[in-house]
């Protein structure tokens, strides 16, 4: 694949500033409702599990007692996975601040995790083809926001082909068009491709810089 994904267009770029703010809102309203629908079943079920026992249903905490549970640990892990988006909207911001969605890649492969949902697997990669051929390094990637546990992990639509806004030897952002669904990635041999980042020229490595792609970040 090209060593600057900017250097392939696609007919119709994508209004990347638009998707910049499609995407933190995304975000801000995942967290935003996980967060709610956490809290209310973990203290919103105790109270109407004692209206409903003063009313003489008592069976009711017998349907209430598991979704309490559920509502506590599922507010623990929403908490907890704060920083973590925090850190990935962030980056994904930055990276579109600098780069635009004008690469289409029309086939994707999935490398691991392809069999997902058997079981969420620690990591998902995939490879990139564009339209002429030119293949992508193995590229670890993290949907933004998170799928539920109990969904797919790979974004939906992701095998009908993505946009991609930055540069694959650093870092980018995919935009899957068919489903709205964004996710960040870089090389997953991080060491490995450490050659074509020293070889990119200066203007490169600056930009990646701006897009505080330079380092490991998942």
């Amino acid at each position: 694949m090209s060593e600057n994904t900017q250097s392939a267009h696609a007919t119709g770029a994508l209004d990347t500033a638009a998707l910049r703010r499609k995407l933190t809102n995304g975000m801000w309203w995942a967290g935003t409702r996980n967060t709610a629908v956490y809290a209310l079943m973990a203290f919103g079920g105790p109270a109407a599990g004692s209206a409903a026992n003063r009313a003489g249903m008592s069976w009711v905490f017998v349907i209430g007692g598991p979704c309490i549970l559920i509502g506590i640990f599922g507010l623990i892990g929403s908490l907890k996975s704060i920083p973590v988006a925090i850190v990935l909207t962030k980056s994904c911001r930055r990276t579109l601040a600098q780069y635009s969605f004008d690469t289409f890649c029309p086939r994707i492969t999935k490398v691991a995790g392809a069999e997902a949902t058997k079981g969420r697997p620690k990591s998902m990669t995939l490879t990139l083809h564009t339209a002429d051929g030119q293949e992508s390094p193995l590229m670890r990637m993290n949907p933004v926001p998170r799928r539920g546990p109990w969904r797919n992990p790979w974004p939906e639509g992701i095998e009908n082909g993505v946009y991609i806004a930055g540069d694959l030897h650093f870092g980018a952002v995919g935009y899957v068009p068919s489903s709205g669904a964004f996710f960040l990635m870089q090389p997953d041999d991080w060491e490995a491709t450490e050659p074509g980042r020293k070889q990119a020229g200066p203007d490169r490595v600056a930009r990646a810089e701006r897009a505080d792609l330079t380092r490991r970040i998942i």
